[in-house]
């Protein structure tokens, strides 16, 4: 398996609580492999409602913006410039995603201040659309409490199986690059009650290869890693639990995403995680057929 560590940070900030604790998140992770960091700011003259108001940003707000969280990072020891982009409400992700790749960024951050489940179902985040529009990972960060600024991470890592393993392993690889970090491998197991008395329950073979597979891919990186199985309750909470419980500093999960149409009718474990937890979940690489 070819594991390589983050070395070019996109960070997406508008200026949220959660933006900003970002910045502490995307500090451990540019620490941990020397990654180079560009802050981006998607600016419009379109009225917001900020701080119970409506507004309109202006551009020298939104360079001070930049310039500020540019200049946090430098002075964190962070190699780290800014860039605006200008593109209308409606198209602010497709607007990150194009400077992303522009960019060739190996690791793009979000904070997601995160919606209503009634809110979801009729529009979707700027970090749900970049789940659906980026392809390298895509750490989102909810909790508005800047992280605490220790390089070395506890990543638990939770796996699902199939052809999710790989890329959630190199995600939580390039997650753990500092040293002294930890990582927890996790798996709930599939249960599932359908119409008609349908039902499945996932195969203790699949669940000890999955377990095995993932193992062995980090112990070829040269990560050690404990292990658990959890054979009851919802994926995503019982994710958040453990991840609470074994004090996590990020959680890693596969590169599955469910499309717009796909996350309305079956929803997604990613968007409950989303839901479930506040601490900073990274979605490892999607690999396209």
């Amino acid at each position: 398996m070819k594991t390589r560590c983050f070395k070019k940070i996109l960070l997406a900030t508008d200026g949220s609580d959660q933006a900003t604790a970002a910045v502490g998140v995307t500090r451990s992770f540019a620490h941990a492999s020397g990654a180079t960091v560009r802050v981006v700011h998607v600016w419009n003259l379109e009225a917001h409602h900020r701080l119970g108001v409506w507004d309109v940003e202006m551009r020298s707000e939104a360079e001070r913006l930049i310039n500020l969280t540019v200049k946090k990072l430098r002075a964190a020891g962070v190699d780290a410039d800014g860039e605006i982009v200008r593109a209308d409400s409606g198209h602010v992700a497709a607007a990150l995603t194009a400077e992303a790749k522009h960019f060739e960024a190996d690791l793009v951050v979000v904070g997601s201040r995160g919606l209503s489940e009634w809110q979801a179902m009729i529009q979707h985040s700027t970090s749900h659309q970049l789940l659906s529009s980026v392809d390298c990972p895509l750490l989102v960060v909810r909790s508005t409490t800047p992280a605490a600024t220790h390089d070395a991470q506890r990543v638990l890592l939770a796996v699902a199986g199939g052809d999710d393993v790989v890329p959630a392993v190199q995600a939580a690889v390039a997650a753990a690059a500092a040293p002294g970090s930890a990582v927890m491998v996790v798996h709930v197991k599939l249960s599932v009650v359908g119409f008609q008395g349908y039902s499945y329950v996932e195969p203790e073979d699949e669940i000890r290869t999955t377990m095995k597979t993932a193992i062995a891919l980090l112990k070829e990186a040269g990560i050690s890693a404990q292990t658990m199985v959890a054979h009851a309750g919802p994926i995503a909470q019982t994710v958040a639990d453990l991840a609470a419980n074994w004090n996590a500093d990020v959680i890693v999960l596969g590169s599955s995403r469910i499309g717009d149409l796909g996350s309305l009718v079956l929803g997604s474990v990613t968007h409950d995680l989303l839901h479930a937890t506040q601490r900073p979940v990274l979605i490892a690489e999607r690999i396209r057929s």
